[in-house]
């Protein structure tokens, strides 16, 4: 008990003695400042700390690290692990770590890692009509997502958020703070950019911007039959057309397929005429029952449009759920009769959920374009990734697993021999530790196991998914 209070006095000192930046197991907000993001996985962290900047994080490490207490920092708190709030561990919350800048002759904004990706939509487009490429889902934070990747729907023109960042200010576990980039600290800035929970604390970004574009179209198409033949050949018409080396960068197509809808969603930077002479429906054998594409000119009122339909979605908000995550390579584009029988799965597999949804982004264009080896983030080769989500009412069961499990391992069938790879920022906690480091980091895992061996070899930042330090 004396450890702990010597702990929880260490904390309280990190923050300049605000009692309200610390929160114990036994104080009444304790359940309102763990929050879970997924509920099937209770966590229960040593302590919740919320401090003001860079300096208070690294006092806040020392504390952990002098306890022999592990660490995890949170954001935006949507880990499908709650990995930011692992039991036993200090809880290093972020959300007050929101300074902005944007230097308008570099046109690079600096950014705490404590903002949402909603106020960096705000914040950029607002500093000279700027952004960078990341998710859709404003509530999301920074500091997670620009350190695992960031897809969205500009990443086919530009790149993922990671590939925008030119510098990061980390907390590493003796408590020092140092810059990353390019020119300094090299190692650290390679493993920063894809696995950054594995090896410090990111407590501010530096992010190039592009100029946001002047007319934006964001579109749907709707198919409603229920046949398992109609659903699957919608299916072989998208994977058909996202594989054409054509495909304008412009362009982001997902295909979303849930029990009653197969819907092709997503944006086209460009205008109406550039838009109409893609064809979008010709690429489809049937006509889609319900269209709609609507011309935006203000970059920030679309990215409001987009984020509204994701928390419309019922797939965006805290529950009980299981998800799963494929890069598909292009050795494992599905054949047709492949297609068939993944739509057969999906039709008549037991799957125990009250909404399942699955998410097909099409990949590509500037992700391709950076080395698997620049950055961790080592997926750069995929023809497209699905991300992949089952919903319950209570605990996920065996049979919700196996469903989702199962139609990856469908997915996985065209190439056996292939790598598919998982996504660091979808993380499936119920997969093999070490199997589910290989599927996160592929060839670059042994390059992190050394940089984590000389940043952090007593693994004081840790999950029961992170690097581990091999030299």
């Amino acid at each position: 008990m004396q450890a702990v209070s010597a702990f929880a006095t260490c904390l309280l000192a990190s923050v300049g003695g605000n009692s309200s930046a610390v929160v114990l197991p036994s104080q009444a907000n304790y359940p309102n400042a763990v929050s879970p993001y997924n509920f099937d996985y209770p966590v229960k962290p040593a302590a919740v700390v919320y401090p003001q900047n860079a300096q208070q994080v690294a006092a806040a490490v020392k504390c952990a690290a002098d306890a022999g207490v592990k660490v995890q920092a949170k954001s935006g708190g949507h880990s499908y692990g709650n990995y930011g709030s692992t039991t036993g561990e200090l809880s290093v919350n972020l959300q007050n770590l929101q300074q902005f800048s944007m230097d308008e002759t570099t046109w690079t904004a600096t950014l705490g890692a404590g903002h949402r990706l909603g106020s960096v939509t705000e914040l950029m487009y607002n500093a000279g009509g700027r952004h960078a490429p990341h998710g859709l889902t404003f509530t999301v934070g920074l500091g997670g997502h620009a350190t695992v990747g960031g897809l969205g729907v500009a990443s086919r023109q530009l790149g993922m958020t990671l590939d925008f960042v030119e510098e990061a200010e980390v907390v590493l576990a003796n408590s020092s703070i140092v810059r990353a980039s390019k020119t300094q600290n090299t190692d650290l800035f390679f493993a920063v950019r894809g696995a950054a929970s594995s090896v410090g604390i990111v407590t501010e970004f530096k992010i190039r911007t592009a100029p946001a574009p002047p007319s934006i179209i964001a579109y749907t198409y709707v198919w409603t039959a229920p046949d398992v033949a109609s659903r699957a050949q919608v299916f072989k018409a998208w994977q058909a057309w996202i594989a054409d080396p054509a495909l304008p960068r412009e362009l982001t197509p997902t295909l979303t397929v849930t029990p009653s809808v197969i819907v092709l969603a997503g944006t086209y930077f460009g205008t109406q005429a550039e838009f109409d002479a893609v064809n979008i429906t010709g690429r489809f054998p049937a006509a889609p029952q319900s269209t709609s594409a609507q011309v935006w000119t203000n970059f920030l009122e679309v990215s409001r449009f987009l984020s509204k339909q994701v928390d419309g979605s019922g797939t965006a908000s805290p529950a009980y759920f299981y998800a799963k995550s494929l890069f598909v390579p292009p050795q494992g584009i599905v054949p047709d009769d492949l297609a068939d029988v993944m739509f057969e799965y999906l039709a008549t597999a037991k799957n125990g959920t009250d909404l399942w949804a699955l998410n097909f982004e099409a990949l590509g264009g500037a992700v391709a374009e950076v080395s698997p080896t620049e950055t961790a983030m080592v997926h750069r080769d995929a023809s497209y990734v699905l991300f992949s989500y089952a919903r319950t009412t209570g605990k996920v069961s065996n049979t919700t697993v196996g469903f989702l499990d199962g139609l990856n391992e469908v997915l996985k069938s065209a190439s056996p021999s292939a790598y598919y790879g998982e996504y660091g920022g979808c993380v499936d906690p119920k997969e093999d530790n070490y199997e589910a480091r290989y599927n996160y980091y592929g060839q670059n895992l042994r390059r992190l196991e050394q940089v984590k061996a000389a940043v952090d070899p007593k693994d004081v930042f840790h999950n029961q998914q992170s690097v581990r330090p091999r030299a």
